[in-house]
């Protein structure tokens, strides 16, 4: 067992807290830096003091003043987006009639608008199913993906696992990739034992000892509570803007279809080089058919009618694959008959963890839940130019902080560190990657989802994560959460 207890620990580097001036940020900056401008202004044009302390003052509480923990210039930025977005988007949505009686076309709510699924050439006459984006300009290709007994695999094994993921992932931080971002969803649900039950009817009709199976009963009874399955679905998005104009001259799709086609050959090779159990890309219908029960988890839930057709057979049209209805609301989104909230990653660990650390948050615990990460890889040379910039600013804070007599705390000895060592693992060939991770939870009213999301909440903090609700945001981050490639790029960033 000592070997168990001395295996390798991994670990999320702290945020950047240098910020611009003195560990304040852009914004922080600009409301403080205003505030005093106005002030000075005022004063010099012979305003009373009082009056013209006002600005400054506003500034600086703008600028620190926490509430809900947010800051105030963090809730203006959200209420901001609030009201834009219901001018933008609206806060209702139904499927227009005409496109629901065309057959051929998925309509799709404002917060997915300028998604298609298509399909793209593969292996000679094969063909795969991705989902397009004109807006972004992205074809984004789905997996699904399964593990070999990670959990209970030796603590070795585990690290040979975790490494062969990260091996995975450093092959597209190159210049010429053309990949924007590879991401996992796990979608869990309550499985309910359906199977377990059905053969238990099958022994009773079969007239078994009654007292065995009202002992199995009991058993069903109880675990069908906590029983969860899951369904992992990996996507790789290719970006046009990443061609460049050798490989993309006329700025057509069929480059951007060859660049996904091959680049999901290499994610195939490196998931099972890591010796994941994958199967061949989703078709475009199978694409419609996830959509359809990442929509309404609980349409398709094992035992409804419709939901066995779905199960078995895939009977999903163009038309009924994406959302009939959509209301938005402040910290909730409702979608067909189901409610959904949807959190934002905004802390990670912050002491060393093992391979297996997130284990008891996937668990799921009877609840549909969802979480998806996005991993965008960042080439050698930006990277390098990031770590220098980031190292010089961080240099630069430390000598104004001194100089001011301030003291250089521990968080910012801990963020230079984390980047000495970033400079270090890139040398060695390792690459960085930027993430984003997001997790949703729906529910069949808003009771239970209130509910379910204090369960999600306090399991994430068990496994030290901090979630943080999206308010004012939940069609946008909705429409994120699904392996669909939208990626929040201003998270990526």
């Amino acid at each position: 067992m000592p070997a168990e207890r001395d295996g390798r620990l991994y670990r999320f580097d702290p945020p950047d807290g240098a910020g611009v001036f003195l560990g304040l940020g852009v914004a922080q900056c600009a409301l403080v830096g205003g505030g005093l401008l106005v002030s000075v202004a005022a004063t010099t044009a012979g305003a009373p003091i009082l009056a013209a302390v006002v600005p400054a003052v506003l500034g600086i509480a703008a600028a620190f003043a926490r509430l809900g923990g947010r800051t105030a210039w963090e809730w203006a930025a959200v209420l901001g987006s609030w009201s834009w977005a219901r001018v933008g988007r609206g806060r209702r949505w139904l499927v227009p009639v005409p496109l629901l009686l065309d057959g051929e076309k998925t309509p799709l709510p404002p917060c997915l608008a300028g998604l298609s699924v298509v399909e793209v050439p593969w292996r000679g006459r094969q063909r795969l199913g991705a989902v397009a984006d004109s807006v972004a300009h992205t074809l984004t290709a789905a997996v699904r993906v399964a593990s070999s007994a990670f959990v209970v695999a030796s603590r070795a094994e585990q690290d040979r696992l975790v490494g062969g993921w990260g091996d995975l992932l450093n092959q597209f931080a190159t210049e010429g990739s053309a990949v924007a971002h590879v991401s996992w969803s796990d979608a869990a649900r309550p499985s309910g034992l359906g199977q377990h039950h059905q053969w238990l009817v099958g022994a009773r009709q079969a007239d078994v000892d009654h007292e065995a199976a009202a002992s199995y009963s009991e058993l069903l009874a109880d675990a069908s509570r906590v029983a969860t399955a899951h369904e992992v679905v990996v996507t790789i998005t290719v970006s046009r803007d990443r061609l460049g104009r050798r490989r993309n001259p006329g700025g057509g799709d069929e480059a951007l279809g060859r660049a996904l086609a091959s680049s999901v050959e290499a994610l195939l090779r490196g998931a099972r080089d890591a010796s994941l159990v994958v199967g061949d890309p989703l078709s475009a219908a199978e694409i419609r058919r996830l959509l359809r029960a990442r929509t309404d988890p609980f349409s398709t839930r094992e035992g409804a009618v419709g939901g066995r057709l779905v199960e078995r057979l895939g009977l999903v049209s163009a038309s009924g694959a994406g959302p009939m209805a959509l209301e938005t609301r402040w910290d909730s989104v409702r979608i067909d008959g189901a409610w959904h909230r949807i959190f934002l990653v905004a802390g990670w660990p912050r002491v060393p963890v093992g391979p297996a650390w997130l284990e008891p948050f996937l668990a799921g615990a009877g609840l549909n839940r969802t979480m998806t990460v996005y991993c965008c890889p960042v080439s050698a040379y930006r990277s390098r130019r990031a770590i220098e910039r980031d190292l010089v600013k961080l240099d630069s804070d430390a000598a104004v902080r001194e100089d001011k007599g301030r003291r250089v705390d521990a968080r910012h000895r801990r963020a230079t560190q984390a980047l000495l060592e970033r400079e270090a693992e890139l040398v060695s060939g390792f690459a960085e990657m930027r993430y984003v991770g997001l997790v949703g939870v729906a529910a069949t009213d808003e009771e239970a989802l209130d509910a379910a999301a204090e369960e999600v909440c306090q399991a994430g903090r068990e496994a030290g994560l901090e979630l943080r609700s999206l308010d004012g945001r939940q069609d946008l981050a909705w429409g994120a959460s699904l392996p669909l490639g939208l990626a929040p790029r201003h998270l990526l960033a």
